[in-house]
């Protein structure tokens, strides 16, 4: 749920620094996600060839929640190397698990 806020009260100035102070925080906290995640990221189609499947089944994987995507824009979607490794173990994981029984 979403939380609504009026700026009853406020004078422009401080609904202006109220407002700032909020953007400047969340820019900090995405920025730093993005600064600890030093690796370069790789595109779909580096994705389906480390991955060895073709892109239809790439999308699958993603709408499936099997493998991670980051939305840069409305169209670049990247992928990170070490995110397909993980992904790939706890896919491997699960289905070896789901083999024994």
């Amino acid at each position: 749920m979403s939380q609504q806020m009026q700026f009853i009260g406020f004078t422009y100035e401080q609904a202006q620094l109220f407002i700032q102070t909020i953007v400047k925080a969340c820019l900090e906290e995405n920025t730093l996600s993005i600064k600890n995640n030093s690796e370069a990221p790789v595109t779909t189609k580096q994705a389906c060839e480390i991955l060895g499947v073709s892109a239809p089944t790439l999308r699958k994987f993603v709408a499936m929640s099997l493998i991670r995507r980051h939305d840069l824009g409305p169209r670049k979607k990247v992928f990170y190397r070490s995110e397909l490794e993980e992904d790939i173990k706890r896919i491997r994981a699960a289905r070896s698990f789901k083999n024994e029984e």
